[in-house]
């Protein structure tokens, strides 16, 4: 399972690696601003610029951290569109008729060969992924490059043809996916090599090699390190449930679309049945939960979570114990909440394993509090009504203390088993003399999943 610590030190290491990245698109920018052409193109292109900096600081993470092989082709296939629409604006805004034909063309292209990109690809990690991926990768390129050729030769700028031929680029790498170090330099100079026949300046060339170079690295290391973690996670559940690897791949690839089926053939209503639900599918949700918890974005959540905690912690809802393992680890005092089944078996056979004290409840009347800190993450949206779960929440706090909690946002197609507890479940908390803090924990540079709008951080005053 996760150790969070190794995944804090491999971020911190991503930004150092980003660095050559930002001196690549800080090169294009004091290149655009030196070569004679109108303010407009000078402000398109450093804005294509910055969109390069964002694309190497975000996307190899994103896309390269994930359980779900088939997650880069979906987005290649997606985002591909966007890309042919920045070629054609950029085409009118040249008055380039003969580039516009052209990404029609691959427009075209793009239509019949997406069905390809969505064929479904083995879900272990481990297995190379077939050679079409490759082939698609190259026909794309080959593709987009003649539409940059094509605008190139007809006056569109060649810094600008040079922008758009790396985003071209980027897609490529995330197609091919280099698994070895060496992979990635051969395909950053051959990704780099067409640029010479763009009407470009030597130092843009020298930019754009760099820039390719250095988001191979961080998508190389990303890929590296997803697949470790993956491993370590597929290892961890085979050995306590005893079952061979190509079972725990399969039951993790199937868990989130059989328990959506399963919830809407069942159709529990009461909290009695929904909590019997639960405990009758742990095994299944278990393996759900810690192929979620591969996610980048998860995982610079969980990281920011940790920094939140103090004392005494409740982690109400805990599911595979992931979160309460990593508090654990950092010193704190641990309950974990959940009702029986194999996710709460995991979290003992974890917890015993590595030598943490997690103590396990399956019920609020085996809760002792108080608490300085309870966590209720993606837990309210299962609740038929959370008021007196609320209640208790207040009655387990210290005053001082600090709920940290997710809260409904209605259902939605991979997760029907959400229910609308029918009034506002943050109201209700504010009812009972709930304070919101969020706003001293959270921030535009927070992690992602804590900006969204469901997130919440309350105090009860002392």
């Amino acid at each position: 399972m996760l150790d969070y610590e190794e995944q804090q030190r491999f971020l911190a290491s991503q930004r150092c690696w980003l660095l050559p990245c930002a001196a690549a698109c800080a090169l294009l920018i004091g290149e655009t601003w030196t070569i004679p052409m109108s303010v407009q193109i000078k402000i398109g292109s450093t804005l294509l610029a910055l969109a390069l900096l964002y694309v190497a600081y975000y996307l190899p993470n994103y896309l390269g951290m994930d359980a779900d092989a088939q997650r880069r082709p979906r987005w290649v296939a997606r985002m591909r569109w966007w890309l042919l629409l920045a070629m054609a604006v950029t085409a009118v805004a040249f008055r380039c008729w003969p580039a516009l034909a052209a990404a029609g063309g691959a427009a075209i292209l793009h239509l019949f060969l997406a069905r390809w990109l969505r064929r479904p690809l083995s879900q272990d990690l481990a297995v190379h992924q077939p050679l079409r991926i490759t082939i698609l990768a190259i026909v794309y390129a080959a593709a987009d490059y003649g539409v940059l050729w094509t605008a190139d030769r007809h006056g569109v700028r060649g810094i600008i043809a040079a922008e758009l031929w790396l985003f071209c680029v980027f897609m490529g790498l995330v197609l091919v996916r280099p698994d070895m170090k060496e992979a990635q330099f051969g395909v950053a100079v051959l990704g780099a090599m067409p640029a010479y026949a763009l009407s470009v300046r030597w130092p843009t060339l020298v930019s754009s090699l760099i820039w390719i170079a250095g988001v191979a690295h961080l998508l190389w290391r990303a890929v590296r390190r997803n697949r470790e973690n993956y491993n370590a996670l597929v290892a961890s559940l085979g050995e306590f449930s005893r079952e061979p690897r190509e079972v725990t791949v399969q039951v993790m690839a199937e868990a989130g679309r059989w328990l959506a089926e399963d919830w809407v053939r069942t159709a529990p209503k009461e909290q009695d049945e929904v909590n019997a639900w639960y405990t009758r599918v742990a095994r299944r949700y278990l393996y759900h939960n810690c192929q979620h918890h591969l996610l980048y974005r998860h995982i610079t959540y969980t990281l920011s979570l940790l920094r939140m905690g103090r004392g005494r912690v409740l982690d109400f809802g805990g599911g595979n114990g992931n979160f309460s393992r990593a508090l654990a680890r950092r010193g704190f005092d641990v309950t974990y909440l959940d009702v029986p089944g194999e996710a709460a078996d995991y979290v003992r056979w974890r917890s015993e394993r590595e030598g943490l004290q997690v103590r396990v409840c399956h019920d609020l009347s085996e809760v002792q509090g108080p608490f300085d800190v309870i966590y209720s993450l993606d837990v309210v949206e299962h609740l038929v009504d959370m008021r007196p779960v609320g209640d208790a929440w207040r009655a387990l706090l210290k005053p001082g203390g600090m709920l940290v909690a997710t809260y409904y946002t209605g259902p939605c197609k991979t997760a029907p088993m959400h229910i609308d507890p029918g009034y506002d479940a943050k109201q209700y908390l504010f009812g009972l003399g709930f304070r919101d803090v969020r706003s001293k924990f959270v921030n535009p540079a927070s992690a992602e999943l804590l900006r969204k709008p469901n997130f919440m951080i309350l105090d009860l005053p002392a």
